[in-house]
């Protein structure tokens, strides 16, 4: 891992992901996030390469790209770790994270080795409302934006810099995702429009890069899944199920899903979509045979006519 500046005492670890972190002094610093379990002896030997300590984490929410490390760093060099209390929640033991992979059994989130050590209890909880964190010797600024998950939070540092985790994703990392994951698509959105009217000097987007200004690349976001929305609802003929939309959307993106862990992440996103297209007004939620369907709406139809014939007017029609 390359370590990078952004501003003053903030830096950020250059992986496939970005991994910021603020030194406290030449040598102690708190990470932001921690990657992937896989990326343990990577991180290790950056921290040594750099001389730096790892007195500390705040970690944006418990997602195994985003905490892999948390429990490791604990243990190992008695890292102090702060969490926002609904994702500390979903941390402290193997079915607890069974609560954002519960698609899944307990025992394959046991032996999934993403998620292998990861439970732990951290030694902070930010509560419901704290805007502000006093932790180290550094006072860091929190921003409540769920949607991502339930309780996803963005950290900003003394330098101005915010870390946005997944609060959003950029450029091509955004144009490539075919499953763009949100625990709550409206939430997401929501969590997008309040991130654009924070001023800051830096922003930072763990999937991926460092920018000066985020307004232009929020509303691009929207935009993109906005779009993606009404795309997959055209996937539905008369009716879907997680299941049926996730299947449909792996066939037309041509995606494969590659094994149990993926497939159930797909279809924990496909619900995601199909709620937030029902807020929308394009489904509707029905038992049938003793299961849960959702319909298409009248509604959803002839508005997908409405987009079919608003065509532009031919040439010269007017002048």
């Amino acid at each position: 891992m390359e370590l990078e500046q952004v501003k003053g005492s903030t830096w950020v670890l250059k992986s496939w992901e970005l991994i910021p972190l603020y030194r406290l002094d030449d040598h102690r610093c708190v990470l932001l996030d921690t990657g992937l379990a896989e990326q343990r002896e990577e991180l290790e030997q950056a921290l040594q390469d750099y001389h730096l300590f790892p007195a500390g984490v705040i970690c944006s929410h418990a997602h195994i790209d985003h905490m892999g490390n948390n429990a490791f760093l604990q243990e190992k060099y008695g890292a102090q770790v702060a969490m926002s209390l609904g994702e500390a929640g979903h941390q402290f033991s193997y079915l607890g994270l069974n609560a954002t992979n519960y698609l899944l059994s307990q025992e394959d989130v046991r032996q999934s080795p993403a998620l292998k050590d990861t439970p732990m209890v951290p030694d902070r909880i930010i509560l419901p409302g704290e805007k502000t964190l006093s932790f180290l010797g550094a006072d860091f600024t929190i921003l409540s934006t769920p949607g991502h998950t339930p309780d996803h939070i963005c950290i900003g540092t003394p330098d101005n810099v915010l870390y946005l985790g997944d609060a959003m994703m950029t450029g091509r990392t955004l144009h490539h995702s075919k499953f763009p994951y949100a625990f709550s698509m409206q939430e997401y959105l929501d969590s997008m429009r309040l991130v654009r009217t924070v001023p800051a000097d830096k922003y930072v987007v763990a999937h991926y890069g460092v920018y000066d200004e985020i307004l232009p690349l929020v509303d691009m976001e929207a935009r993109f899944l906005a779009q993606r929305m009404l795309d997959l609802l055209d996937l539905v003929d008369d009716y879907t199920t997680p299941k049926r939309l996730a299947s449909a959307i792996c066939r037309t993106y041509k995606i494969d899903a590659g094994d149990i862990r993926d497939m159930a992440y797909f279809e924990e996103a496909s619900l995601a979509y199909i709620n937030y297209l029902r807020g929308l007004g394009h489904l509707e939620a029905c038992i049938e045979d003793n299961q849960i369907i959702y319909r298409r709406t009248a509604a959803s139809f002839a508005k997908a006519k409405a987009r079919e014939e608003a065509v532009l007017p031919r040439t010269g029609q007017f002048r």
